[in-house]
């Protein structure tokens, strides 16, 4: 499904292509968004035979509670509480939720006439999900109109919730009230502009995940009627709704009206535990790592807890070459859209291959100096770790294992290994990397010795001169932006 609109303005027109049900629209500030979803909203107004529409404006001022002028405005004219709405900071937002909310109810106990209403009630089926995001405030029904209590059971004012708790609320509301009225001789058209706004990062996804449960309620004949548009910064909010069939995503840039969405990808879900972490206001600053194995994974996380904070990445798993590379193309897309000084990197293995890499946008890509990350074990710095004094030493030690492992299938690829000249820095040794931490008498796993030899390369010469060094095998680039090497 596709939205096309040639502006009754004359202004350019707009494109949202690739619709599904629910659809996610990023872009960074200033790139128009909210321009767009007004510019939707407008559209679909004048097409009214055609399109139901209801827009949430990211400024939803108020308090959640009864009012009687909202109620009298509204009775006397049809489109006084849409026309209100749309202006910026109208005072009276969140008393008009609060008669949505009761709108929806009546929609709820009017449908349930019709229906088999054994097990089902208004409270446990509309109130309590609402009350589920809420870590400490529970919404129900009272006698004459709709109640919060806290955890403790005391009563609360709705002059008393807080910011993050009246959003949540006001916006479950509209939620409810637009899915409970779907007219299925229009398209039914919800736009929810930065839904997110004075919500802590774990409650923007918690409502993704509630978003998702109520269009997932629907009838099918009523869901194939609904399209939800979503303007947001939220990287939680993106997250949990990517988790879903349902959803689309796609990016607003600054100078196009045409929008591209898509449904979410493999690689939005492996990055998604950076983006989507309660915590990623603090992990933006911790860039994404892409690495190529689990090897990698292990070891760099290593790293980062050897370091003390030092080591600030967030390692991605990729599972193949191939991969990597569509990683790197969907993270750049996906920062470019999120943060206005995006920044990457990427470690792929040397495998005997030459030459640097250049960066994929915002992402920074490196080559390991070396075959894969398990040959950095046989650098003097992890040499060291192992309490071996030097290459001799190692040499010694091999001999001494072989004498007493005769016939061991390894033994010709250790003795291919100390008679190189180059300690195999650029030939395989996954095989014998466990049996080379054996021969050392080492009880730490190989992983444990090589990501806290990186630790400890922190802040040293990123171009030193022993050719067996940690930083040669890793590289001077990858050392400077890794860690933090000089």
């Amino acid at each position: 499904m596709d939205f096309s609109f040639n502006r009754l303005d004359g202004s350019p027109c707009i494109e949202l292509k690739g619709l599904r049900c629910i659809n996610v629209i990023l872009g960074r500030n200033g790139a128009g968004k909210s321009q767009l979803l007004r510019a939707l909203d407008t559209e679909m107004v004048a097409k009214n035979e055609t399109y139901r529409v209801s827009y949430v404006t990211p400024e939803r001022a108020g308090t959640f509670r009864r009012d009687a002028n909202v109620e009298v405005n509204t009775v006397n004219s049809a489109r006084w509480a849409a026309n209100t709405r749309r202006a910026n900071q109208a005072p009276g937002f969140k008393a008009m939720s609060h008669l949505a909310l009761r709108n929806a109810e009546r929609a709820y106990l009017i449908k349930l006439e019709d229906s088999d209403a054994r097990g089902k009630s208004f409270q446990r089926d509309c109130l309590d999900p609402i009350s589920r995001m809420l870590s400490n405030v529970s919404i129900s029904r009272g006698e004459m109109d709709f109640e919060f209590h806290s955890i403790n059971g005391d009563a609360i004012n709705a002059d008393n919730l807080s910011s993050g708790e009246s959003e949540t609320i006001s916006l479950a509301s509209e939620v409810l009230s637009f899915l409970a009225a779907v007219d299925r001789s229009k398209l039914n058209v919800l736009l929810l502009d930065e839904p997110d706004v004075h919500q802590h990062p774990d409650l923007q996804g918690r409502f993704g995940q509630y978003l998702l449960e109520q269009v997932g309620n629907l009838e099918e004949e009523d869901r194939k009627k609904v399209v939800i548009c979503i303007a947001t910064h939220s990287t939680p909010l993106v997250c949990a709704l990517a988790s879903s069939d349902m959803t689309s995503i796609g990016t607003k840039e600054f100078d196009s009206n045409i929008v591209d969405l898509a449904k979410p990808t493999d690689n939005l879900r492996k990055v998604a535990p950076f983006f989507g972490h309660p915590l990623s206001l603090s992990l933006s600053r911790d860039p994404i790592l892409i690495l190529e194995g689990e090897d990698d994974e292990r070891v760099w996380q290593q790293a980062a807890r050897t370091s003390q904070g030092k080591i600030r990445l967030f390692p991605v798993l990729a599972t193949s070459v191939g991969q990597q590379s569509e990683l790197e193309t969907f993270t750049d897309r996906m920062l470019k859209a999120i943060y206005d000084q995006p920044l990457a990197y990427s470690l792929r293995d040397g495998d005997k291959r030459n030459g640097t890499l250049s960066p994929t946008g915002c992402v920074e890509r490196f080559r390991l100096q070396c075959y894969a990350i398990e040959n950095i074990l046989l650098t003097t710095e992890c040499l060291a770790k192992m309490n071996v004094a030097d290459w001799a030493d190692f040499q010694a030690k091999t001999a001494k294992w072989i004498t007493a492992n005769v016939g061991h299938k390894a033994i010709p690829d250790l003795q291919a290994l100390v008679a190189s000249v180059d300690r195999f820095r650029h030939e395989k040794i996954k095989d014998i990397r466990h049996i080379i931490v054996a021969i050392t008498g080492t009880k730490k796993p190989w992983e444990v010795v090589v990501g806290q030899a990186l630790a400890g390369a922190i802040g040293t010469p990123s171009a030193p001169t022993d050719r067996f060094g940690l930083l040669t095998f890793i590289g001077a680039d990858a050392a400077r932006k890794l860690l933090h090497a000089v």
